[in-house]
């Protein structure tokens, strides 16, 4: 007899099968979507100011608040995603939805690219006594279009992704997910690495072929793996929410201990914390049917949810470290375009490249951490992880403000040397300046790694 797996569906609403639905393998067709996705957009990101200053002739200004409004969306947006994922499309269709969303957009802004009459001529923003003409008309809505359906696409992707990505992992297995998402990494550098010089050498349509490839082939694996997910959805609560809550709590529905299939499932005690929560787990209609998981949820399901929301005001304690990736995003390219970014005769750094330096960084350190410094610090405080997630996020948020106040020193230095040199669009600066976005990302880094 097939061994069920507890609160898990297939996408075909059917109880998940131990061994036929989820692990390590499924889960890396979650996860390599998850990373043809961030090679399209990642890159994109970290050269957009660019192109909306160089080849669209926007005011840097203006450029950097267009990425930000952009970036915005697609977080603001991931937020309405995730909901609607949870409580009436599911995850896997979301999924499929953002990527097409992202395809579409993306072949836009390649159509944009290549044709000339869909852009302004060619004008040389950097001379003073140029008047260069900017996007409008049809060419702006085509651009701001793609943009956004970009940022949805995105939303969609990035919110759901890692979720369903966890779903296909029994509750017991947390290191293998860790080690499964290191894996990415590597291949996200390298592509980001190679767009943004295709963009800058070869054209921008080139560029942007390459990332809607990228999410074609994000579309393509993520289908691929339908039958073999396990989905999990949190619509319970809001079906439930006209039921009464019981008096007795212990009638709220959790699987039997001493079920086989409980061995390897997690199990957390009721807490009298958000209430309404409860709801999912209200025992109605006939108990002794098979429970259907999208209108009963375990108490330990719930207590995940409330773990949630308890995080909730830390998390918005980190938002303010946005503003720091904001400057990586934006204003890193423009001021390395403004500087002698080689580090010997034969060695030089594309100012584009510039933003790639942290993710680099990020593959670097990460084992190093888990590897090194997690063992060392677990023998001086007995903490498991070393230090307590909290501490972490304390230490993120220190280096956010290093980060910033090495940039303040790095731009005072950049101006001066203009001053001397009486000019403010080329200056000779060394690629020194390349530490901020190291502890800029290491930041983020800590900051991440508390989830």
């Amino acid at each position: 007899k097939p061994e069920l797996v507890e609160g898990k569906v297939d996408w075909k609403g059917r109880t998940a099968v131990k061994g036929k639905h989820g692990g390590a393998r499924t889960a890396l067709l979650v996860l390599a979507p998850f990373g043809f996705e961030n090679m399209a957009t990642l890159a994109l990101a970290v050269n957009l100011t660019t192109y909306f200053n160089l080849v669209m002739h926007l005011e840097l200004a203006d450029a950097a608040n267009e990425l930000t409004n952009f970036l915005g969306a697609s977080y603001i947006l991931s937020i309405l995603v995730a909901i609607l994922a949870d409580t009436y499309i599911g995850r896997y269709k979301a999924v499929l939805i953002g990527g097409c969303l992202e395809l579409v957009a993306l072949v836009l802004l390649v159509i944009q690219a290549h044709y000339p009459k869909l852009k302004p001529p060619p004008c040389n923003v950097f001379d003073p006594t140029s008047h260069c003409e900017k996007i409008g008309g049809i060419s702006a809505v085509l651009l701001y279009v793609a943009l956004y359906l970009l940022a949805a696409g995105s939303a969609g992707m990035k919110a759901v992704l890692p979720s369903h990505g966890a779903d296909q992992f029994d509750e017991r297995t947390q290191k293998k997910k860790a080690d499964v998402q290191l894996l990415q990494l590597p291949s996200i550098s390298s592509i980001l690495t190679l767009n943004v010089w295709i963009q800058d050498h070869k054209g921008w349509d080139w560029g942007f072929g390459i990332s809607s490839i990228a999410i074609l082939f994000a579309i393509i694996v993520f289908a691929i793996g339908l039958p073999m997910y396990r989905i999990q959805v949190y619509v319970a609560a809001i079906r439930n929410r006209n039921l009464d809550l019981p008096e007795d709590l212990t009638k709220l529905y959790e699987i039997d201990h001493d079920h086989e299939a409980a061995m390897e499932t997690e199990f957390l005690p009721h807490r009298d914390i958000f209430r309404f929560l409860d709801k999912a787990a209200i025992q109605h209609g006939n108990l002794e049917e098979a429970p259907n998981p999208w209108k009963l949820c375990r108490v330990t399901q719930v207590e995940n949810a409330k773990i949630i929301l308890g995080v909730l005001p830390i998390f918005c304690c980190t938002i303010i470290m946005t503003l720091c990736v904001a400057q990586l995003q934006t204003f890193s390219v423009q001021q390395g375009l403004t500087m002698d970014t080689s580090i010997s005769k034969s060695f030089h750094i594309p100012p584009a490249s510039l933003p790639i330096i942290p993710i680099l960084f990020i593959i670097i350190i990460i084992p190093v951490y888990d590897r090194i410094f997690v063992p060392l610090a677990h023998k001086i405080t007995g903490i498991p992880n070393g230090i307590t997630h909290l501490q972490r996020i304390g230490v993120g948020l220190i280096l956010s403000c290093i980060s910033m106040t090495v940039a303040g020193f790095m731009e005072v230095k950049r101006k001066g040397v203009a001053r001397d040199h009486n000019m403010l669009d080329a200056i000779p600066l060394r690629g020194t300046g390349t530490g901020l976005p190291i502890l800029n990302e290491k930041a983020k880094r800590h900051e991440e790694k508390n989830t």
